[in-house]
This record gives C-alpha cells, structure tokens and sequence, in this order.
C-alpha cells in the first residue's frame, strides 16, 4: 500500500514538473519577445513623437474628427479649410483603442509604446493558436520544442519585430489589425463562433482594410460545413458593421461615404507625383512591389565602415529576411489532399493583389512590412508544411530568421542601390 501511495505521489510530481516546464517554455517567447520590443528600445534610448494617433484621439475625446498640426508637419494628412487643422487618412480603430489611455494619462501617451504592447500580445495569441491549428490541418500535436521554435520564430524571425521596433502610426495599424486576425484564428480553432470571427475581422477592416482580406479564408472554411447559409450571415455581419461604421465616418467628414480623402493627401513631391499619375491603386506598380516584397537582396551600405551588406528600406525579400518561410511553401504540394492549406492560400492571394498594385513598398523598412496583413495566413502554412517531429533543418532556418532580423533591426546600415536595379514603373 505505502509503495502504491508512493507511485502515485512520484507520478504527481512528474507531472507538475512537466507542466511546469511546458509552461516555461510557453513563457519564454514572450519574456524573450518582451525584451526585444520594449527593452532594446529603451538600451538605444528610442524615442518616438507621441504620434497622429494619440492626436486623433483626442480630437475624439473632444467630439472632433480633425486634429490639430502645423502646416509644415502635415504630411500623410487631410487638409480642412482650417490651416491648422487636419483629418487623419488612416482608419480609426488604432485611436479608438487609445482613447480611455489617452483619457487617463493625457498626451503623454505614445504611439510607439502601444504598438509594441500589442506586438507582443500577438505572440501570446499566435502560440495560443497552434494546438488547435494542428488540429485544424490533421496534424499532429507540435513538440515544446518545435513550439518553442514556430513562436521565436514569428516573434523575432518574421515582421512583427520590424513593426514593433519601428513603432510608428503606420505600425500601431499593422499591429491593431493583426491582433484582430489573430484573434479572429485563436476563435476558429477553439471554440469555432462564426459571429466572434466576424467580429474580429470586422475589427481588422478599422485597422487595415486589406488585412481583413484575409478573412476570405473563414469564409471557405464554413461553406464547405452543413448549413453554411445561416453560418455565413453569421460571419458576414462583423465585416457588415466594420464597412457601415467606415462608411459613417467619411460621410461625417468628407460629406459621402465612398469618400476616403487619399486623392487630397500631403505627401512628399515623389508620393504625391505616383498618385497624381497612377492613382492609389495600379497594376503598374505590380513589379516594382514584387521586386522589393520578393527579390530585393540586401546591398552596400551607404556610410563606408558600417559593414560589408545593409539593407535598402524599400524593402527586402521576404525570403531572404525570413528563411524560415520556405516550409510555407512546402505545403502548397498538400493543397490538392487539405482544403484548409488551400483555402489559406486564396485567402493570401487575396489580400497580396491590392498590396501589389499600392503606389509604394511600405517604405521605410526591414523586409517587407505589409506582409502583417497577411501574416496569419503564411503562419497557417508555415504549420501545414513543417516537419512533424523535431527537425535540425527546422531549428536552424529559425534560428537563421531571427538572427536576420537581428542584423537587419540592431547592426546593418541603410543601402543605397544601383539605380540600374530599381525597377521602373
């Protein structure tokens, strides 16, 4: 009997001791992702504006759609016919999720500081997600140390590092929106609400419209499930109300609702030469966009003794910067057996065609920062193709991936290329 009861309390012990080191080793991405983003900032004494966010917040605090800037910092805004006063271009859902923070410290609020909180509040969402993603793709379970190694990975191997540590208004967006997506994930693969994923992807289109694009992939799953009608007016309805309440809020300042105020932004002479002779959105722009997503490789730097390759912030290629990615493609080839990998792969398709045809690259950058948009979706793949056991190969391009990034983010130096390498629109 004694022996009996000292089985069972060895094998308690054994098993706390496993949970224990799973849930360590869940922590550590986001300790290790927590001092990337918010410590590294602060050792280079980073310092960013407060941002046209935290001014359109409280321009909504005060009942007002514009804020208030000097003329000569108003690029990438709307002018009014006020001289000091401007309407913000971007979608609002960034400052919405300011407001109460703005209401209760005041300005002193920044842009950058919230971008990286959300940052990396994804990676918790992402690790979150990947048990019932496997389940989702009839795979199995990953090992911790595979688990380990997807989450580093897509913490600082992927964009969202760039994104965090650049921590502008253009960022907190990415961040909002692939928060949303995530979240939108993290409901698919658990507890499967239609109108919860709707929601989030609603949420998205506030943020970054093409990123909700991707919200063609839930789309695909659910009609292919018995009563599919009903389940799609479901999942319909938050995108419904994200398309209402943008629609509400150009009426309420340009007087329609299919006004979005782009056609009348400052930009600087070259941004506002593109748009003025190819519009926001033009297939002219597909190659030039395709290069530097891509192909661009990295290139000489331009201060002499800063290295032998630096990186050109137009961009860079995704491939390059992420070497990790390549198990992304590798399962395309299960497309024809998993209609999730292919429903996935529709769902990037998607939202890759306007990112194509936009007037610029996401300029300034490491890599390719529009990738955000369609980040959950490569990470779908990423899952569907990777091996199912622990993998040298695997641990190394992950590896390779982050330490890319921490060249490309800590010690490489702007480029400048050739010109004869630049393609031409």
């Amino acid at each position: 009997m004694q022996a009996a009861s000292g089985d069972t309390t060895d094998g308690a012990q054994l098993r706390a001791n496993d949970g224990s080191h799973r849930l360590f080793l869940r922590a550590l991405p986001v300790m290790l992702a927590a001092i990337a983003y918010l410590g590294l900032p602060q050792m280079r004494r980073d310092y960013r504006p407060p941002g046209r966010f935290v001014a359109l917040a409280e321009a909504f605090l005060a009942g007002r759609m514009d804020l208030t800037c000097p003329a000569a910092a108003a690029n990438e805004l709307i002018p009014t016919n006020q001289p000091d006063r401007f309407f913000c271009p971007y979608p609002p859902l960034p400052a919405v999720l300011l407001m109460p923070f703005v209401w209760l410290l005041g300005a002193s609020i920044r842009v950058a500081t919230a971008c990286r909180v959300i940052s990396l509040v994804n990676v918790l969402i992402l690790d979150m997600c990947l048990d019932g993603l496997c389940r989702r793709l009839g795979r199995p379970p990953l090992t911790p140390a595979l688990r380990l190694a997807v989450t580093l990975a897509f913490a600082l191997g992927m964009v969202p590092w760039h994104n965090a540590d650049a921590g502008g208004d253009w960022h907190l967006a990415h961040a909002s929106a692939l928060c949303a997506m995530l979240l939108a994930l993290r409901e698919y693969v658990s507890r499967d609400r239609p109108l919860l994923v709707g929601l989030f992807v609603g949420l998205a289109m506030l943020a970054r419209p093409t990123a909700s694009l991707t919200g063609v992939f839930f789309v695909l799953e659910y009609a292919r499930r018995p009563g599919a009608t009903a389940t799609l007016a479901r999942i319909f309805a938050g995108p419904a109300v994200g398309i209402a309440l943008i629609a509400a809020y150009n009426a309420a300042r340009f007087g329609s609702p299919f006004d979005f105020g782009y056609d009348r932004m400052l930009l600087d002479a070259g941004g506002a030469q593109l748009l003025h002779d190819y519009g926001q959105f033009n297939v002219r722009f597909i190659p030039v966009n395709a290069f530097w997503f891509f192909v661009a490789p990295p290139w000489p730097p331009l201060r002499t003794g800063s290295g032998v390759l630096g990186f050109d912030p137009r961009g860079m290629s995704i491939w390059l910067t992420s070497p990790v990615l390549i198990y992304a493609i590798a399962a395309l080839r299960q497309i024809p057996k998993n209609n999730s990998i292919q429903n996935a792969t529709i769902a990037l398709l998607v939202c890759l065609i306007p990112l194509l045809m936009y007037f610029n690259t996401g300029y300034y950058q490491f890599g390719h920062r529009f990738a955000m948009d369609y980040l959950p979706m490569l990470m779908i793949l990423l899952v569907a193709g990777m091996p199912r056991k622990n993998s040298a190969v695997f641990f190394m391009l992950a590896g390779a991936s982050i330490a890319i990034h921490a060249w490309g983010l800590l010690l490489a130096s702007a480029a400048r290329i050739p010109a004869t390498w630049t393609p031409s629109i």
